[in-house]
């Protein structure tokens, strides 16, 4: 499974930023093993809906930030999202790899934003999700 989820990132993202060589984000090659992180700890089903929340999270933490208002973090916005969820070792794994791709996409480059990296993600998933089924 892994290395399917891998393929099928390499693949999404090829769709979202175009050809390697074309210059993806730098901030890609950083990006690429925590989203992977993600998946092989929680596994690919619940992997999807992760990054779901995640994107709600940071549509919420831009929301705010466009409006000019207290802003809680990406962290607190993600725990709302989840909501009420068991802290398993798994989902901290999973938890502080997002929030290092967050960071990654925030401050290594602006050649994206975070939201066009959990999308690659997403479509990653749904790639392989009607393979396994």
């Amino acid at each position: 499974m892994d290395h399917d989820f891998d393929m099928s990132l390499t693949i999404a993202m090829g769709e979202q930023f175009g050809q390697p060589a074309e210059g993806w984000p730098a901030s890609t090659r950083f990006v690429h093993p925590y989203l992977g992180i993600i998946v092989r700890s929680i596994g690919l089903e619940q992997a999807g809906g992760f990054f779901e929340a995640a994107r709600q999270a940071y549509r919420r933490e831009q929301e705010i930030a466009r409006a000019g208002g207290y802003q809680f973090g990406f962290p607190g916005y993600l725990s709302t999202e989840l909501g009420d969820v068991e802290a398993t070792l798994a989902l901290t794994a999973a938890w502080e790899a997002i929030k290092a791709v967050h960071e990654i996409a925030a401050h290594r480059d602006s050649g994206t934003d975070f939201e066009r990296y959990v999308d690659c993600a997403i479509a990653a998933c749904a790639r392989i999700m009607p393979a396994t089924a």
